[in-house]
């Protein structure tokens, strides 16, 4: 990942935030699905970098969506769409012929440092 990030010059903190989300997303296709294949896909258009995980999830598992309160503090689970939902533009997720696809989009534009 983030060596497809520099080849198509993002800056690092852009970098950072694909590295994250699609650790997070990877994370939760591994807990939530029995698929044997989990694919990766980015894409650059224009400003934004689109990120897609795609398992192989039953038609019949329930879409994700972000929790609604954040987890307390000491639990391990349920932090990785909070975390793609602050770090990205959007996200979202779709059914396919193949399974579900959790996707997020990211502007390629650095963050501004909140220090």
């Amino acid at each position: 990942m983030r060596e497809t990030a520099r080849s198509w010059g993002l800056p690092p903190s852009t970098a950072d935030d694909l590295e994250t989300i699609a650790g997070e997303l990877v994370a939760n296709a591994l807990e939530h699905s029995d698929s044997r294949t989990i694919t990766v896909t980015c894409a650059l258009i224009a400003e934004r970098v689109t990120i897609s995980v795609t398992d192989e999830g039953d038609i019949n598992t329930p879409l994700a969506c972000a929790p609604t309160r954040p987890p307390g503090p000491e639990q391990e689970h349920g932090r990785g769409l909070l975390i793609t939902e602050a770090l990205s533009v959007r996200w979202g997720t779709r059914q396919t012929g193949n399974g579900l696809t959790v996707w997020a989009e990211l502007d390629t534009a650095p963050r501004e440092s909140t220090q």
